[in-house]
């Protein structure tokens, strides 16, 4: 009897894997053998299938739900799915046109470009639409300075290398005049520029232990702008679109109480920011590596692979979006296993990549 030829043994099988996995993404009904058999055109005869199904069983890509049912993937199954992906369909072309014509109604603050960023990437995807932007305290500043509303306030207006716009009201017993408010101002922007909030705070402590004597006023200014910095809330760079999305196909999860305490995860946005910051640090860490430091890859976190209990039956796809070829943020869609993933790893792509561009054409715009 003539032998088949391991690599032709090999490819039998993954191609059989990666049919049975497209059907049930399209179908959500487990396989059966003899549904391959009449449907999937591999030319295998009923005993080679069912022999091919059970190795398939054995390496961990399959499971049959029931004795009697078909095959369903697990979590190893759909990760040789995401590896295999060969044709990675495109965008439709009045997709683009229509998230690109949105792009350039107005966007020119990185809070209002990630919110509509969120809900775009929820609207496309039937899913939930999430991004990131890096933590305030280490994002490099553009822009700080103070304008004096009223005797007693001032309004702080803190702008990031990035394009994140934070104001605040600062209280005082007496403000500065203008003529000296406009000397806090030069010395804010010296120490400001291009400085993490840690390293301004450093350099408006080593000033203002120099000036203390004769300007005690603006001293008083200073130190209420550096006390006010660390009040800034971090949560407002996290949004989140379209949970909603995830409850309607709540049966492709699992049962109520797994549902249940999903939503409950879910709603608790610290935690979903959690996931991201841990994409986020993964995306700076591949960014430094010498063999490859302008990487641009789609992640995808399948089930039990996120870390996290109540996400094993949902699938995450992250990328991060970048401002001077560094990391700045994550942008991300999460649903459940069976999304379309080839086009949820283009749409992501293709965002991440608009956004890029959208904070080099601040940059350009501003110098």
């Amino acid at each position: 009897m003539r032998r088949t030829a391991p690599e032709v043994a090999e490819k039998r099988k993954k191609d059989l894997l990666q049919w049975t996995i497209h059907y049930y993404l399209r179908t959500s009904r487990p396989v059966p053998s003899a549904v391959i058999a009449e449907e999937s055109g591999l030319d295998l005869s009923p005993a080679r299938i069912r022999s091919l199904l059970q190795e398939l069983d054995e390496e961990g890509y399959l499971h049959q739900p029931h004795t009697s049912a078909g095959r369903a993937p697990t979590d190893k199954g759909y990760r040789f799915f995401v590896d295999y992906l060969m044709d990675v369909q495109r965008l439709a072309e009045r997709e683009k046109e229509r998230i690109e014509k949105r792009y350039d109604e107005g966007l020119s603050e990185l809070d209002s470009l990630l919110s509509e960023t969120s809900r775009l990437l929820s609207k496309s995807s039937r899913a939930a639409g999430l991004a990131l932007a890096v933590p305030l305290s280490s994002q490099g500043l553009k822009r700080l300075e103070l304008v004096r509303l009223d005797s007693r306030h001032l309004l702080g207006v803190l702008v990031t290398e990035s394009g994140l716009i934070r104001h605040w009201t600062i209280s005082m017993e007496n403000t500065p005049d203008a003529g000296r408010l406009a000397t806090v101002n030069r010395f804010l922007a010296e120490a400001a520029r291009g400085q993490p909030l840690a390293g301004v705070k450093a350099a408006l402590s080593r000033k203002l232990a120099y000036m203390e004597a004769e300007f005690k006023n603006l001293l008083e200014a200073a130190k209420a702008t550096m006390a006010s910095l660390d009040h800034l809330s971090e949560e407002d760079s996290f949004y989140l679109s379209g949970t909603d999305n995830i409850l309607e196909r709540a049966e492709e999860i699992g049962d109520m109480r797994t549902v249940q305490a999903l939503m409950r995860w879910v709603g608790e946005k610290e935690s979903l920011a959690g996931l991201l910051r841990s994409e986020m640090e993964k995306a700076v860490a591949k960014a430094s590596a010498p063999e490859q430091p302008n990487a641009s890859a789609v992640r995808v976190c399948i089930g039990e692979e996120m870390g996290t209990p109540e996400l094993a039956g949902l699938s995450l796809i992250t990328t991060a979006y970048r401002h001077k070829g560094r990391p700045v943020g994550v942008l991300g869609i999460l649903g459940t296993k069976r999304m379309a993933y080839p086009r949820m790893m283009s749409l992501l792509s293709y965002l991440g990549d608009l956004v890029s561009q959208k904070l080099e054409g601040w940059d350009e715009e501003n110098s």
